[in-house]
């Protein structure tokens, strides 16, 4: 059998590309107390180790509050912006436009500087939800570009034709605009809660011990030295990447985002 180059190339470019991935869930299972190769033996002790330390489990829990404050937050915000955007006109909606997608381009350690120097100075430091707020600014921009794909796929004439047989703007709005962008909704929420459970540079620079996230336990963890269970929180990051994958496919929405064809 031949192989192309082009076939050899991304093999050897999946291959390498999930190693990384498939050594922390293998070091996950590992029977020992580090997750260091070769492998001691086969055991779920890592995960238990991680369920059964209070802290983590706190660390979690406040892991997974700012990733639904996340969505909370830019869904609403993320959807009108985008609509305004892609289906009015709007004065200066360039500008607009470049400043809501500045998470893009601004350097996280810029932005949690920012955000350290402006919630110490109004005595906001150690508040969960307003380290949401952060973490929403720095990812809102995956919010707005995925419903945004979604309006631009939305056929006008649609709306067009909903106002003209008597619907008002909203039943409009609900029955025609809001299921044609639903799989752009769908896609930026799941983006927004997996970046909101798994930042990490602006959660360190201005989260306290009151509401540290799981990422900045487990990097102080690490100190003390790399055991099973921090593989076991990377392998559970890893099978919640793998169902937004999968959910994103399923949705047919990761072809909208990345490709936006009409």
């Amino acid at each position: 059998m031949k192989f192309s180059k082009v076939g050899i190339i991304t093999v050897v470019t999946l291959v390498f590309t999930s190693l990384p991935t498939v050594i922390v869930l293998l070091a996950s299972f590992n029977s020992g107390k580090s997750p260091y190769f070769p492998l001691e033996g086969l055991s779920g002790h890592g995960y238990a180790d991680l369920m059964s330390d209070s802290v983590i489990r706190a660390s979690m829990v406040r892991a997974l509050l700012v990733g639904i404050i996340s969505v909370a937050i830019s869904l609403p915000a993320g959807l009108l912006a985008a609509l305004s955007l892609n289906r009015y006109r709007v004065r200066g909606k360039g500008p607009i436009g470049a400043f809501l997608i500045l998470g893009f381009s601004t350097p996280l350690v810029v932005s949690g500087m920012s955000f350290l120097v402006l919630y110490n100075r109004v005595g906001l430091m150690g508040s969960l939800f307003f380290l949401s707020i952060a973490v929403t600014t720095v990812n809102f921009p995956f919010m707005l570009l995925s419903v945004g794909s979604s309006i631009n796929l939305l056929d006008p004439q649609l709306e067009e034709a909903s106002r003209s047989l008597g619907a008002e703007r909203i039943q409009t709005f609900v029955l025609v605009t809001l299921p044609g962008v639903l799989p752009g909704v769908i896609m930026g929420s799941l983006l927004m809660f997996v970046f909101g459970i798994t930042e990490f540079l602006v959660s360190l620079i201005i989260s306290t011990t009151a509401n540290q996230t799981l990422p900045i336990v487990l990097f102080g963890g690490l100190r003390s030295g790399l055991q099973t269970r921090h593989a076991a929180a990377g392998g559970l990051y890893i099978v919640m990447t793998v169902f937004v994958v999968f959910a994103m496919t399923r949705f047919r929405t990761l072809d909208q985002f990345l490709f936006r064809k009409r």
